[in-house]
């Protein structure tokens, strides 16, 4: 059966297939809390008298805190929920539990708020009904969730969404749709190269903080998830559209 064939039959049973449709839900919610969390933290950072935080984890100790904690924990449930392909002989990791080790990693980011260093306070709101995580843990608790969720993030945009278009010896089938999961999952793990050295190098985290170098890195890499996962959920049809220009379905080998 040729790959233009797999993929009619594809789309057939997808339409029809409630179980299917209720992965699109789950896939689409992901995306959509993907989009909303560092927008609406960038939102609130630029209203009147507000102090816009150099990441999105320092948005904890605002007004907005409740929100990054519920917002993530939500995004770690979807994935503890997605179920995915069925695990095949030749993979060590299951869809499900990889998935599940990133909704882990986003609930430890959430449960494990960054910690304080002392001379921050005065660029932090410092709400004192704000107390929504466990703070009795060093910074790399946190960070280390959140290394694992990106990671993962990239491991399901370059190697998991695109398993479809996948010939049997496992070469990849360039089409537009992946190249949007491929391009998530390389912005991903360039964000993650990128703020290595500013959590590694204190000389340059100086010089960049007040750029809020590490919001924006997040929030990249943040909308790199969002995009993959929505287009997974079939949504986004006009990027759909306009990347099937540059690469026409199945007509490119990798």
């Amino acid at each position: 059966m040729d790959q233009a064939t797999k993929r009619a039959l594809g789309t057939q049973e997808e339409a029809t297939n409630a179980l299917v449709l209720e992965y699109y839900l789950v896939r689409q919610a992901l995306g959509y809390l993907g989009f909303f969390l560092p927008i609406s933290l960038l939102v609130y950072g630029l209203l009147p008298d507000r102090i816009f935080q150099p990441s999105i984890s320092e948005f904890y100790y605002t007004h907005m805190g409740d929100v990054l904690v519920g917002t993530l924990c939500a995004i770690g449930i979807f994935l503890f929920s997605y179920k995915g392909y069925a695990k095949r002989a030749d993979e060590w990791l299951s869809d499900k539990w990889l998935a599940r080790i990133a909704g882990l990693g986003a609930i430890g980011v959430a449960l494990f708020p960054v910690k304080l260093e002392e001379g921050q306070e005065p660029r932090l709101e410092l709400l004192p009904d704000i107390n929504l995580g466990l703070e009795f843990h060093r910074n790399w608790v946190h960070g280390g969730s959140a290394a694992v969720f990106f990671v993962c993030m990239a491991i399901f945009c370059i190697f998991v969404f695109t398993k479809g278009d996948r010939k049997d010896s496992g070469k990849l089938v360039w089409t537009g749709e992946t190249l949007i999961y491929v391009s998530c999952g390389v912005v991903i793990i360039g964000t993650i190269v990128a703020m290595a050295p500013y959590i590694l190098i204190e000389s340059f985290r100086a010089a960049v903080t007040p750029w809020k170098y590490l919001y924006v890195m997040e929030s990249i890499g943040v909308f790199a998830f969002a995009t993959a996962w929505l287009r997974k959920g079939r949504g986004l049809k006009l990027l759909q559209a306009a990347v099937d220009k540059v690469a026409p379905a199945a007509q490119v080998d990798a």
